[in-house]
Parts: structure tokens; sequence; C-alpha cells
């Protein structure tokens, strides 16, 4: 029994097209690779990552022995005098320690001054709570940020401090 040429051929890319089928749905696809998700960056990476975004402003971060995330900022440029609104320079700060990976689930401190020339502690708390506040409506935990207090032995403080702990190992969501 001879068979058509084409008929022959047209079987061939069949049995070809069937071969690639299966083997196309044995496949794993690209999105189930099975690992896991990146684990988020460290503090020291954000710190980095925050300095280079902040280079040539007088924001200072740093990372304490503790390996909180520390940052601080020139009152002058986070809250007119005799006021607590979070000024726009404070609040890019804010934004972007609030929304980082590197932050998820951390122990928040703030704490900033009242203005120099005045004894008037409100107002340094009323600054902090305003912090706080900022920083909770950007995504960070009200129940883990706290609020501190600044000024203490070398005089009135000048600059507004925000320190971040995360526990190691551990990355929850928020």
């Amino acid at each position: 029994m001879h068979r058509d040429p084409f008929l022959r051929w047209a079987g061939r890319i069949a049995t070809l097209g069937a071969v690639a089928l299966v083997t196309a749905c044995a496949s794993p696809s690209p999105r189930s690779s099975g690992s896991a998700a990146a684990p988020p960056p460290t503090l020291a990476q954000e710190r980095q990552r925050l300095a280079d975004l902040f280079d040539g402003t007088p924001v200072v971060l740093a990372i304490d022995r503790d390996g909180s995330l520390r940052a601080e900022v020139p009152l002058r440029f986070c809250f007119e005098p005799a006021r607590a609104v979070v000024k726009p320079p404070l609040a890019a700060l804010l934004d972007r320690l609030a929304t980082s990976p590197a932050t998820r689930g951390g122990n928040w401190l703030v704490a900033a001054p009242g203005d120099p020339t005045s004894k008037d502690t409100a107002l340094a708390t009323q600054r902090a709570r305003s912090v706080r506040d900022h920083l909770v409506g950007r995504g960070a935990m009200a129940t883990k940020v706290a609020i501190g207090s600044l000024g203490w032995s070398g005089g009135p403080s000048t600059v507004v401090r925000v320190v971040v702990s995360v526990p190691s190992g551990s990355y929850p969501s928020r």
C-alpha cells in the first residue's frame, strides 16, 4: 500500500504537533518554578538606597549599633515655627521609610523637638504625633510606632529623629 507523499507529510506534521503539545503541557510554567519570593532588603541596604536618594540634602541616615535605621532631619526642613504640620521635605523621607519593604513590620520610634527658643514640650509632642500619623497614613502599623522625646543633656534638639528596627529573620506583613 503506497500512500500519497502529501499524506505522509501531513501525518508527520500532525505527529510532531502532538509531541510538541504534550511536551509543552508536561513542562512547568515559568511562574511555578517553586522558588520563594526574594526576601525584602535589609535596613542597611535601605539606608544606602535612601542615602543615594537624599544625597546633597541635610538628611542623616545611619545604622545604629543595635542594627536599627536612624534618620535625622534638621528642624527647619520639618516644621514651620510654632506649627506641627509636616513639611514636604520631611514628608518625602517619611513616605519612603513607611513604604519600604525593609521596614515592613518594624518597630518605630519618632521624636521631634519643640521650637529652639521655647521650652514648651506640648509642641514637641504634637510634632512627634504628626510624624507618627504620617507614617501610619503611609502603611506603618500604628501599634508599632512609639513617640519618644528629644532634648536631653545637650539642650534642646534641632532635628527630627525617626528610628526603625526590624526583628531579624522575620518579615511580617503590614
